[in-house]
């Protein structure tokens, strides 16, 4: 049974943060098949919602100074423009113009590149140096197309559908790849961008059709808007890797605590020396099965994950007496309890020092509280770890 469970908490937030783009992917591929092809006014409804869509998430990124996913909208925005514009001046032929097989190299190499850059802040010297290099490889494009040279490798000549070989073969390149990588890590962003991928990938494949080429950008764009709005509301309240909630969710919920109330604080012995033990994926899975193991004893309503290696739990209403009965019975569960990764053949023991504390009268707020608890926490495990106190 511990082995089944350690391997639903394995893949269960893969599960968790691939649904929405999925679902949006899967949706714009029954609106192509089932509608091929729309009305006039639907499609120029479509073709400013994908601008709009593409605007706010723009607009949300800049409000929260994130860099990485911009550079995604900037070269959806480009490509969609330029494809249309093609579309426009060469009529049929635009698919075996230089213009347009430069763009189907340039586009997957950018997309791969984007992904390996830091997520910093977007208003940084470095963004305008990015920003040069995608219009120096706009004006390589644009020297390309005059001189009627095509980037095919010779070896890669010909199209599949609407896209170049060479194009396909590098968007196949760029798809594996985010795969492997949200596989590994799990977040919503980066499966965010994988299917993001898939639906540009679709929208060169049939861009002939009016109505795919807006179809799938309008879902690309319609993915890194929520994808974005998801990673940073769980970036600024929530935890990425447990779903609960973060430090800054409870400091906010601090001002509404009631006149009364215990704080305890669960701390995981020695979380060094399991970094240094375990891998990050092996750490990250034991860390969900012993949080796991707290909501059995003390339920999610006022759990909250204060860093790295400690857990917050408000006691409202309780005295602190009350309050560390409840956190011994958490320290004996998770003592007695057997950890099992797939990889490893022998369960894995750990243990988590608690400390609890009330509110008093000289407290100003819940900062004074926590204070003494993680001084007395600090003293405890000075000696000995896997205990209870109160502060």
């Amino acid at each position: 049974m511990n082995k089944i469970n350690a391997y639903i908490e394995q893949f269960f937030p893969l599960i968790k943060n691939i649904f929405v783009p999925a679902v949006l992917f899967a949706l714009a591929l029954v609106f192509f098949y089932a509608f091929e092809n729309f009305s006039f006014v639907t499609l120029q409804s479509l073709h400013i919602s994908f601008y709009v869509i593409s605007f706010a998430g723009f607009l949300t990124l800049l409000f929260f100074n994130q860099r990485k996913p911009v550079f995604y909208i900037l070269m959806m925005v480009l490509s969609y423009i330029l494809i249309n514009i093609l579309k426009n001046k060469y009529n049929q032929d635009y698919a075996t113009t230089s213009y347009y097989i430069s763009l189907c190299f340039f586009l997957p190499i950018n997309l791969l590149g984007f992904y390996f850059i830091p997520d910093n802040r977007m208003l940084s010297k470095t963004n305008v140096y990015l920003l040069l290099l995608i219009f120096v490889q706009f004006s390589i494009g644009e020297f390309l197309g005059a001189a009627d040279i095509k980037i095919n490798l010779n070896l890669l000549d010909g199209h599949v559908a609407d896209i170049s070989i060479l194009g396909l073969f590098l968007f196949m390149i760029t798809i594996i790849t985010f795969l492997f990588k949200a596989s590994k890590d799990g977040f919503i962003m980066n499966y965010a961008l994988l299917f993001f991928s898939l639906d540009l990938m679709f929208g060169l494949l049939y861009s002939s059709n009016p109505s795919a080429l807006t179809i799938f950008y309008s879902a690309g764009a319609l993915t890194l808007l929520i994808s974005i709005i998801i990673h940073i509301y769980y970036n600024t309240y929530k935890d990425a890797l447990t779903g609960l909630p973060s430090r800054n969710s409870y400091i906010i919920a601090s001002n509404s605590f009631p006149l009364k109330y215990s704080i305890g604080v669960v701390s995981i012995d020695g979380y060094d020396e399991m970094k240094n033990m375990f891998g990050k994926k092996d750490r990250d899975i034991l860390i969900k099965m012993m949080v796991g193991k707290i909501i059995e004893e003390a339920g999610d309503e006022n759990l909250y994950r204060y860093s790295n290696s400690e857990f917050i739990i408000i006691y409202k209403n309780e005295s602190k007496k009350e309050s560390f009965e409840h956190l011994e019975q958490i320290r004996r569960t998770i003592a007695s309890a057997e950890f099992v990764l797939n990889n490893r053949k022998k369960s894995i023991k750990l243990t988590v020092s608690t400390c609890v504390s009330e509110k008093k009268r000289s407290d100003a707020n819940a900062i004074e509280v926590l204070y003494r608890i993680h001084k007395t926490l600090q003293k405890a495990n000075e000696f000995s770890h896997n205990i209870s106190s109160q502060a």
